[in-house]
């Protein structure tokens, strides 16, 4: 009698741990695929919010024919150095789709930010603010004002929970109050390089890792401290880590080095660099190696990055 044996239909433990080893290889080859796509997504909107940023500034000045103060008390004109100034990103509010949250908070209707101790739980912290104030409106989440790839939060903690701002002007454009300088607002006539060779704005980004940046915030031209933050500056290369603490006094920050103004570099999570927008409404990504001083502070030395800053130098470009 010749008995029949009938094969298995199922896997072998082998066949089934090679099968598992090859689906393994596969999600290791695709994931990095994968979340470089999502990052190359999350670049590209964070080239259009400083687009948005860009315009902004050309539409106001179109009507005001000026780029917007650093900061001012009540009217444009009037420029004050004050810790409740109203600053630059409260300017642009109409700009950027968000009269209405410009109109309710009275952009300009006083001297200076909302800031009534008797609307607020914590004097220092806006997300105490009780609700239906101006305060609390202060807190608002703006989308265009939020870079993707950036893990901070909707509220700078650095800056009295005021709401966040990744994006700043140049200390060249949003001009000091009260500076030295020949003037006290920028127009498009004062820069005299070149629209497309001077920065406009760049990415100021709120992370914690891979590097500290404390980001800016779009409430508070100075939230309680001697130094402005809506601002990015040259005297120190971008991606540079802040170099301080947080205060717990004033919700604030302290510098170590307020001569390297690490509050105010150009700091990104994107890898390999920095996105930036220039005079012209262009926005560029600028590499982490350009050329750069590397003995900070340079204010007039003649490096690429440091004369892309500066609206009058006269320093010649090459690529960069």
């Amino acid at each position: 009698m010749i008995i029949m044996r009938r094969r298995s239909s199922g896997f072998t433990l082998i066949e089934l741990l090679v099968v598992i080893a090859i689906i393994a290889i596969l999600i290791a080859l695709l994931l990095p695929a994968v979340q470089q796509a999502r990052e190359a997504a999350r670049r590209t909107q964070c080239k259009n919010n400083l687009k948005q940023v860009a315009l902004a500034f050309h539409n106001y000045h179109d009507v005001f024919k000026m780029f917007p103060p650093a900061a001012s008390i009540a009217g444009v004109g009037v420029n004050m150095d004050r810790v409740d100034a109203w600053g630059w990103p409260l300017r642009l509010l109409p700009y950027i789709d968000q009269a209405n949250l410009a109109q309710q908070i009275g952009v300009g209707e006083s001297l200076t930010t909302p800031h009534d101790p008797a609307n607020m739980g914590n004097v220092i912290d806006y997300t105490s603010a009780n609700a239906g104030t101006k305060e609390a409106l202060l807190t608002t989440v703006i989308p265009p004002f939020l870079c993707p790839s950036a893990s901070g939060a909707t509220v700078n903690k650095y800056q009295q929970n005021a709401g966040t701002l990744m994006y700043a002007a140049t200390s060249k454009i949003a001009v000091y109050p009260n500076s030295t300088s020949r003037f006290y607002t920028v127009n498009i006539g004062d820069i005299l390089d070149g629209t497309s060779n001077t920065i406009l704005a760049g990415e100021k980004a709120l992370m914690e890792a891979p590097f500290l940046s404390i980001g800016t915030n779009w409430a508070n031209y100075r939230p309680n401290t001697s130094s402005r933050i809506q601002i990015v500056h040259h005297a120190s290369p971008m991606n540079t880590p802040f170099d301080g603490s947080h205060n717990a006094t004033i919700n604030g920050y302290n510098e170590n080095t307020p001569a390297l103004v690490t509050r105010a570099v150009i700091a990104s999570a994107h890898v390999g660099g920095a996105q930036v927008a220039m005079c012209d409404g262009t926005v560029r990504f600028l590499s982490e190696n350009i050329q750069s001083d590397p003995n900070p502070p340079a204010l007039n030395g003649n490096y690429v990055y440091q004369n892309l800053f500066n609206e009058d130098d006269g320093n010649t470009l090459g690529e960069f």
